[in-house]
């Protein structure tokens, strides 16, 4: 062990003040993909388990000085960083992160994890530009007093706000002049809702809010759903008439278009489920872009895998989802190739964009606010005709 298990009150003592606490709320996620994270050492729990939105993997490195190292790929405004310890809430990892600033490495803390949760813990400094992250590892100490020499970590985020959140609201961005919105906050069965014309000046981080040339939108596993769903959404739904009324149209009358460029961007803990696009009748969906893990679908009804577009989507990747309706047939198109065409009458129909998550506290952990399904838009179009 890099220091005196004598230390470890003093650790407790100020632990709090470096984890407790959202930091700011205009940093957004810049973890970069498993491909880009590294590690000195490790056992059959590799490096990129870190990164995999999955609580159950893990990377596991023995030894003092074990490091893991996430590459930024170019140099970031680092903020603060997020770490899941393994069984984080029997023992406190032993560790530093550190940042490196183009010459050396700069840390930015050196102490101990919580002991008292398995979920993330935020690590909150002062801004700094890095191009590349590191935790390094001296070991563990048992809540009970016992020691070891494995570093283990479940998952790590790096936030931050080079190419995050920008300056303006939502409506800057995007037209939302055909739009709500519907909020994971507000009171249980009755979410919060926001119409034209506050809509059109409105913004609330981290739901809701202007991230770079996009708009970020997310849903928590802990939120407040609608009477009809038990997950979370932070959605914009389909209005007419400036924002005033329903859209309603039929799929046998009219050419309907949706366009959306998104990134999917984090997914909730075990049940990696989130859907960015979607169109809905007057009782149900009808199709939606499903991203579970790494693989994106087109989903018919309640056929979820429908139609796999790729299984080997990479979090935060900027794609392009069109739906094009006529003639009581739904064309779903991915980047401009078209993937598969369902045949459906029906009725009473509107466009859905945003944070869907198909996940809550009952089957996704932590349940807590850190537990999310984060998208990004881009660009957002519709048209009927």
């Amino acid at each position: 062990m890099k220091r005196q298990i004598v230390l470890s009150l003093a650790l407790a003592l100020i632990a709090p003040a470096l984890i407790a606490g959202p930091a700011a709320a205009a940093a957004v996620e810049i973890t970069p993909a498993a491909g880009s994270v590294t590690a000195s050492t490790s056992d059959a729990n590799v490096a990129a388990n870190v990164v995999d939105n999955n609580y159950s993997s893990r990377w596991s490195g023995d030894g003092d000085g074990a490091w893991l190292q996430l590459d930024l790929g170019a140099s970031r405004t680092v903020s603060h960083l997020k770490v899941a310890v393994y069984k984080g809430d029997s023992r406190k990892n032993d560790f530093e992160l550190q940042l490196w600033n183009g010459s050396a490495w700069v840390e930015v803390f050196d102490g101990q994890s919580s002991g008292t949760s398995t979920g993330l813990q935020v690590f909150d400094f002062t801004d700094r530009a890095a191009s590349k992250v590191r935790y390094v590892g001296h070991g563990y100490v048992e809540n009970s007093g016992g020691t070891g020499t494995w570093n283990s970590v479940t998952e790590i985020e790096v936030w931050g706000a080079d190419g995050g959140t920008g300056s303006g609201v939502p409506a800057d961005v995007l037209d939302l002049t055909n739009w709500k919105l519907t909020l994971p906050t507000g009171s249980s069965g009755s979410p919060t809702e926001i119409k034209q014309p506050a809509l059109d000046s409105y913004t609330n981080s981290p739901y809701f809010v202007v991230a770079g040339d996009g708009v970020q939108f997310r849903a928590p596993v802990n939120g407040v759903t609608t009477s009809g769903s038990s997950n979370p959404r932070s959605e914009l739904r389909e209005m007419a008439n400036n924002g005033t009324s329903n859209a309603s149209w039929s799929s046998t009358s009219g050419t309907h278009t949706l366009v959306v460029r998104e990134s999917f961007d984090h997914l909730p803990a075990d049940k990696p489920a989130l859907v960015g696009a979607q169109i809905h009748d007057a009782d149900d969906d009808v199709t939606v872009f499903r991203l579970e893990g790494t693989s994106l679908y087109v989903t018919n009804g309640d056929t979820t895998h429908h139609k796999l577009v790729t299984s080997s989507y990479v979090l935060g990747t900027v794609y392009e989802a069109k739906f094009v309706v006529n003639a009581g047939k739904v064309k779903a198109y991915y980047n401009g190739t078209l993937q598969t065409t369902i045949s459906k009458n029906f009725t009473g129909a509107y466009f859905k964009a945003g944070a869907y998550t198909q996940a809550n506290c009952s089957n996704s952990s932590p349940c807590a606010s850190t537990n999310y399904g984060q998208t990004t838009l881009y660009g957002l179009a519709f048209s009927h005709s």
